[in-house]
């Protein structure tokens, strides 16, 4: 159980939503995630919901980790690169 996650609190992060694993702070964070995965405009709702439960600097710190793995996907996308190779 590396960084204190179980194989099946990975698993659960596939419908986290309906999972009993992740608490009030965490959910507040995937539903952040999962908003700048489907736009590039968070809901206030969502954003808000992260002020409640983490400072200005995790909030920032999520964001631009959030963002770097977007954009390695985008590039790595445009590039045909595959990083996972069979």
């Amino acid at each position: 159980m590396p960084d204190g996650v179980s194989v099946e609190e990975c698993e659960a992060l596939k419908d986290w939503r309906a999972s009993k694993f992740f608490s009030e702070p965490e959910r507040a964070a995937l539903a952040y995630v999962d908003a700048m995965i489907a736009r590039p405009e968070v809901p206030d709702d969502v954003f808000n919901a992260m002020r409640r439960h983490y400072n200005e600097r995790e909030v920032v710190e999520l964001t631009v980790l959030v963002g770097t793995y977007l954009m390695h996907n985008r590039v790595f996308t445009a590039l045909r690169v595959d990083v996972e190779p069979k």
